[in-house]
């Protein structure tokens, strides 16, 4: 099950393309496996998602209902679930059954003071009232001698009814994944996102930024992962809350890079070394138990499924590609590597990820123009030398960067490598520079 993150500095650099064709390759090459669990593509831009529309092909649910269903049912499934205990146990101290130091009952007060009620809907549950009405008092309780303030709030709540009414509510409370998932059999891979409505673009946007909300997202994207051979995820650039997270489960990182002019180059370099800054900075929190927010909460989800050592180890053994793309010239390749390696080596990481960082292919600038203007996105079967290119990048990826050059083989033997992949006129061109280096 591995999943390939898709990445790059800014927006409109060819990402959403190579995701696009990467899918189509990879589900290619895994043409002996079970035909609609091979690939899944997912569009993991929450704002504006464009590969549906790419491939005109749009799921019976986007992401967009997916929120709707964790706001409606789950989030207010799990908000029910916790003041059904804490009322529980409040209960129970003020009946004189529970000590006031009982280790349940002060853990009850924490949650209580603590508890994001922003997002429940009191007005949409029988006892809405009485649940508001706790909330009302929170303010005046600091200890479980102040409970008293609360007896004819609770006195009013039945806590067998409540019961009944959760337990209503908890069967029909999380997201089936399959409704979710669109299989294209034209193109043999599944997608996953799609449109937002409109109207409904305000309240979307304030949810995907509510950590409780991402939290359950991301647990039902791990839902999806285990249910197919790859998953490639087409990332936003800037990326947003949950990608942060998400790199707790990456196995490979393939960035874009850019080479159509030397801000673009600039901006490639800098969003690597970003990114490295990140990747290592939350492997330390995590080695030292230090991370915070979403990133423990989902960190401690992952561990409790898999095991710390198997999230330490996916974490040490992430694979890191480059992917050059608007090549115009051959010099722009060779000066893209260098420019990379003294950044690198001026941050004293050189040594440390030469080795790590592989060239797993190129896409030239004018063929990616020719094709996206005149085809489609989706160029991948309608033009030969550009089918190669993708399935190397693909091949790099089931491999694990096992055949393809690394930072550290010197710019000759990636060019040599490049040229091998026959790209006709261009091909050509980088074989009179690679021969020019010897």
């Amino acid at each position: 099950m591995p999943i390939v993150s898709i990445i790059g500095p800014k927006g409109g650099i060819g990402k959403t393309t190579i995701s696009l064709n990467t899918a189509a390759a990879l589900t290619q090459s895994l043409k002996t496996s079970a035909s609609d669990r091979r690939v899944c593509l997912i569009d993991l831009d929450l704002r504006l998602p464009t590969i549906s529309s790419l491939l005109d092909s749009h799921p019976n649910k986007t992401f967009y209902d997916l929120f709707e269903t964790l706001a409606n049912r789950t989030y207010q499934v799990d908000f029910l679930r916790t003041i059904y205990h804490i009322s529980t146990w409040f209960k129970g101290y003020l009946e004189g059954s529970v000590p006031a130091r009982d280790e349940k009952l002060v853990r009850c007060l924490a949650w209580y003071k603590n508890l994001n009620a922003d997002l429940f809907r009191f007005a949409d549950f029988r006892f809405g009232d009485q649940v508001h009405e706790l909330f009302l008092h929170r303010g005046k309780i600091h200890s479980p001698e102040d409970l008293k303030i609360l007896v004819p709030v609770l006195d009013a709540l039945d806590l067998r009814k409540f019961k009944e009414e959760l337990k209503s509510r908890e069967d029909n409370a999380w997201p089936v994944a399959e409704e979710f998932i669109k299989y294209i059999e034209e193109y043999g891979f599944s997608i996953l996102g799609g449109e937002i409505p409109i109207l409904g673009k305000k309240n979307h946007r304030k949810r995907i930024n509510e950590p409780e909300f991402l939290l359950l997202f991301l647990e039902v994207l791990n839902g999806v992962f285990r249910k197919f051979d790859y998953v490639i995820l087409d990332t936003p650039a800037g990326g947003v809350n949950h990608l942060s997270s998400l790199m707790n489960c990456i196995d490979h990182v393939l960035f874009v890079f850019d080479l159509s002019n030397n801000i673009a180059v600039n901006g490639s370099v800098d969003a690597i070394h970003s990114f490295i800054d990140y990747y290592e900075d939350l492997y330390d929190d995590f080695v030292s138990g230090k991370l915070t927010g979403l990133d423990k909460a989902y960190v401690n989800r992952l561990v409790a499924e898999k095991g710390e050592r198997a999230v330490r180890e996916s974490l040490e053994n992430k694979k890191f590609s480059l992917v050059f793309n608007r090549c115009q010239e051959e010099r722009e390749i060779t000066g893209g590597l260098n420019q990379l390696r003294e950044y690198l080596d001026t941050l004293d990481k050189l040594e440390k990820y030469k080795d790590r960082i592989h060239i797993a292919g190129l896409v030239p600038h004018h063929k990616v123009i020719n094709i996206a203007n005149n085809r489609g996105a989706l160029f991948y079967n309608k033009d030969g030398s550009l089918t190669e290119r993708m399935d190397q990048v693909a091949a790099n990826i089931v491999d694990n960067n096992a055949r393809c050059p690394s930072l550290a083989a010197g710019n000759r033997a990636v060019l040599d490598y490049l040229r091998k992949q026959g790209w006709m006129g261009f091909a050509k061109k980088l074989h009179r520079v690679a021969s020019s280096l010897t």
